[in-house]
């Protein structure tokens, strides 16, 4: 049946044949045609348990079937004298060339109400004609404006409007066919719906109107006679958009249609808003939860319906408020209030995105039980202790013992400096170790296992080396003779920069032309050749290459070989300025290796990756603008990333000296900041809207939700995979690919081991950088999920994309594979807060040494800081299951 007409006939007595007493007949009897011949007398008998008259009628029907008798427009127990009228249109007429009548379904104060078979399309279709008075144009243009967009809503538990048309000088609506009984019909054949059955049919007409108010469509005459109850039980909203006519109809004929369902301000002739459809609802809910309309009684609802719950009675006076602004703002809102709600489903049924307000409010997730807790922080402790063997044979630290503290060697610098003649006071001192020589790693990786072991123990190849940085006190020479402006500009100051290996052996030396007096005998080099330990007899004369990193007016080089250890060439360019040395740099020539062309076409790769990032990164910029224009982004956890990763890239910058050498040391400090931003606000709104389960425990931190079970669970985990990856499975995949003999994931680019300020700076770093790649990797994750239906082929394919970009076409992909997806497993269980607490905990434990002696307590902290998260996270568990259980047994 279609959408029932405003004013229907009333009355089910035997003789009185009704548009909602054929839809009930004609409902039971097409359904008993698609029984079995054999069971439709049990079926239809169940079906009309109660009412005679109703099963006379089915039976009838099924008999004039069997006869071949027209069953049309009529049911088949009631006399031709009072079947229905036919109307202006008798059954069989084909209007417009398309709609042939199959008979009238009703009249009301709108007009006539048609079915229709759709000749073109061939369905069944509901024709509403519009009555002819007082239509004027102005009005006929504003209907168009509400039928063009009201047939824009698309959703379960709303009748769709087709389209608009005019025959005869009538317009009229085609629309859904909807086979069934209207709830006003239903609730005077049986009262009031049942608790149970009322509040599942309030969720998805809440989720029917919510999608039409998205839509910007407003019903205006909300009624239970306009929510037919479909043949499979479910509720659907009809007549939408057409009570938009009634805004210019005269307002004697507007209340001469429902005023009993009207809200105050509709009455008087005021501003109809969401609000005002909502003040029906509440008059619908009324007569469903207690099967009187609110017009026959000034009772509360708890005192018709003793056992009702006393949330439902709250939400239905709430709707009923005289104010409109007491009353709930959106239908989805009426919906979160039922007993039981969950406001993800309630959004997502409405078609809506949920806010992130609702995402927080859900209660779809738990938090983690007690014993659950415990277990991950077992598994975490398991990992550590499996972790130390298996970093003992892949780690440099490991394997390259430092046996000297860096302040000693910072005394050996310092004597090594007066020895060269650098012997005037300067400013504030930085130094500390710095890991690794990539030169030297590849090199040490091609050796056997006996002279690898012995290369790392003599650091000779340097693979880890000692840096001392400090400020000079003298000013530079003006580097421009004439100023036309007469003022006097002096080059900033550059620190004497020293570099040695971990036992002292001079790297590079590299200090500012000064203004002091120069050398009398000239540069004297052999002092640097002995502090290099290399033997000056061994080398000779070369044409100078290199460009010296400072100015200098002396340039030479020389080539040969180390006294001992490898017998390699080694080549030294030095330069001075006034008899000074002011650089001092020794660089072996390793030989070459057959991988060296693979490690180029490594190199071009990773160009093309990082091309990728961009256009990434740009589309991202592009739909990040979209979603700050539409108001679709959530900026409060936007902010709250970006505060993080500004706290962490202050750190980085306030505690690292400035003079300290360049070394990879993660993204610039504005990079990681922009990153997180664009990234958010370009992925936020898709992942609310598909996927809002992942953001719950992130937006319950977002509200100050700190010591939420949820919130403390999903940091645990995140917590725990970082842990277990970090510093166990990572080097044992490590190990798997052949890097026992070379440089493992602890030692990429670790880049100071001094100060306990200068390995804050570099924690602060790395979390930073591991925020800010979450955040860029998360762009790609959500694009796969929006492209690839299918949420764990969506997942696969991103690992496997972002394993080959990071990793290149070599071993390093089937390494790191595993690893994404791990982490892709770790977003679709866990969500988002766990997704980023791994990634900026395993990006510090990935580069911090695990390993015994002085280095290991250096960077003991680094390592207890998750257990102590952890350990938090496992208290708020605990203590949340004690005050449920308090709660329970009170």
């Amino acid at each position: 049946m279609t959408a029932q007409p405003s004013n229907p006939a009333t009355g089910s007595g035997a003789g009185t044949v009704t548009p909602e007493r054929f839809a009930r007949v004609r409902a039971i009897f097409e359904a008993a045609l698609e029984q079995p011949a054999r069971d439709r007398q049990g079926f239809v008998k169940g079906a009309c348990v109660g009412d005679a008259v109703l099963l006379r009628e089915v039976e009838a029907m099924l008999a004039a079937d069997a006869t071949g008798a027209p069953l049309l427009d009529r049911p088949a127990s009631t006399p031709s004298s009072s079947a229905p009228e036919e109307g202006r249109f008798p059954a069989g007429t084909v209007l417009a060339g398309r709609y042939r009548i199959l008979g009238r379904l009703g009249q009301g104060g709108m007009g006539e109400v048609y079915r229709a078979h759709d000749l073109i399309l061939n369905q069944t279709v509901a024709l509403k004609f519009l009555a002819p008075a007082h239509l004027s144009e102005a009005a006929l243009a504003r209907f168009r404006n509400e039928v063009r967009i009201a047939r824009q809503v698309s959703h379960p538990n709303v009748c769709r409007v087709y389209d608009l048309g005019m025959v005869e000088g009538l317009h009229f609506l085609s629309m859904e066919y909807i086979d069934g009984e209207d709830l006003a019909s239903l609730l005077r054949r049986i009262g009031r719906l049942p608790q149970d059955k009322a509040i599942e049919f309030t969720r998805k007409i809440c989720a029917g109107l919510g999608a039409a108010h998205e839509r910007g469509v407003l019903h205006r005459d909300l009624k239970p006679a306009n929510i037919m109850i479909d043949g499979r039980g479910q509720p659907r909203i009809t007549d939408f958009g057409l009570a938009g006519l009634a805004a210019e109809i005269p307002l004697s004929d507007l209340r001469s249609g429902t005023p009993a369902y009207m809200s105050p301000e509709q009455k008087a002739g005021k501003d109809v808003t969401v609000r005002s459809d909502l003040y029906s609802l509440g008059l619908v809910l009324h007569e469903m939860f207690t099967g009187k309309a609110r017009k026959d009684t000034q009772s509360s609802p708890s005192e018709l319906v003793k056992d009702l719950d006393p949330a439902i009675e709250r939400l239905i006076l709430r709707c009923l408020e005289e104010d409109p602004k007491r009353r709930p703002s959106t239908a989805l809102n009426v919906a979160m209030a039922l007993p039981g709600a969950d406001p993800i489903a309630a959004a997502l049924a409405a078609g809506e995105t949920p806010s992130p307000e609702m995402v927080a409010a859900s209660q779809e997730k738990e938090g983690f039980s007690v014993r659950a807790a415990l277990l991950c922080l077992v598994a975490m402790a398991l990992a550590v202790a499996a972790a130390v063997p298996i970093r003992a044979r892949i780690d440099v630290f490991a394997r390259a013992p430092l046996t000297i503290r860096p302040d000693a060697l910072a005394d050996r610098v310092q004597l090594m400096l007066k020895n060269i003649g650098y012997t005037a006071e300067h400013g504030p001192a930085a130094y500390g170790y710095w890991c690794c020589h990539t030169d030297a790693i590849r090199y040490v990786r091609r050796l056997d296992a006996a002279d690898s072991a012995k290369a790392f123990s003599s650091h000779q190849p340097a693979v880890i080396s000692f840096f001392y940085s400090q400020q000079v006190a003298t000013a530079a020479p003006r580097e421009v003779p004439f100023d036309p402006f007469g003022v006097e500009t002096e080059r900033p100051q550059r620190p004497i920069r020293v570099e040695t290996d971990a036992v002292g052996r001079l790297l590079r030396f590299e200090a500012p032309a000064t203004s002091e007096a120069p050398y009398a005998d000239g540069v004297d080099w052999d002092v640097l050749f002995r502090a290099a330990h290399l033997e000056m007899a061994r080398f000779s004369p070369a044409i100078p290459e290199a460009v010296p990193g400072v100015a200098s007016d002396a340039r030479t080089a020389w080539e040969g070989t180390y006294a001992d250890g490898p017998r390699w060439s080694v080549r030294v360019e030095a330069a001075s300025w006034s008899g000074r040395p002011v650089e001092f740099r020794v660089l072996p020539l390793f030989p070459p290796a057959e991988g060296d062309a693979r490690s180029a076409g490594y190199a071009r790769f990773r160009i093309l990756s990082r091309m990728a990032g961009v256009i990434l990164m740009a589309g991202a910029f592009v739909i990040a603008w979209r979603n700050l224009r539409q108001g679709r982004s959530e900026k409060r956890g936007a902010y709250i990333l970006v505060a993080i990763v500004s706290v962490l890239s202050a750190l980085e910058v306030f505690l690292q000296p400035q003079h300290l050498p360049t070394g990879d040391s993660g993204l610039p400090w504005i990079l990681p900041i922009v990153l997180v931003w664009v990234a958010y606000i370009a992925t936020e709104p898709y992942v609310r809207r598909h996927w809002p389960d992942s953001l719950i425990s992130w937006s319950r931190l977002r509200s100050g939700k700190v010591h939420n079970p949820l919130v403390a669970s999903h940091v645990l985990a995140g917590l725990t995979m970082a842990v277990i990856w970090g510093t166990a499975i990572s080097p044992a995949l490590d190990m798997a690919a052949g890097y026992s003999r070379g440089r493992g994931l602890a030692s990429l680019s670790l880049p100071y081991l001094g100060s306990a300020g200068q390995t804050l700076s570099l924690w602060s770093s790395r979390a930073g950088t591991g925020l800010a790649e979450a955040a860029l990797l998360l762009i790609a994750i959500v694009l796969f999920r929006l492209w690839i239906r299918k949420l764990w082929l969506a997942d696969l394919a991103a690992a496997i994309l972002i394993a080959i970009l990071v990793g290149g076409l070599r071993a390093e992909a089937l390494v790191l594979l595993p690893a994404w997806l791990s982490i892709m497993w770790l977003l679709r269980r866990f969500g988002l807060l766990a997704y980023l607490v791994a990634f900026m905990v395993q990006s510090t434990l990935v580069f911090a040494p695990l390993t015994t002696g002085w280095v290991g307590a250096h960077f003991l902290p680094v390592h207890l800081l998750p257990f102590l998260l952890a350990a938090w996270a496992v208290w708020v568990t605990a203590s949340a299951g004690q005050q449920h259980s308090m709660e329970s047994a009170t």
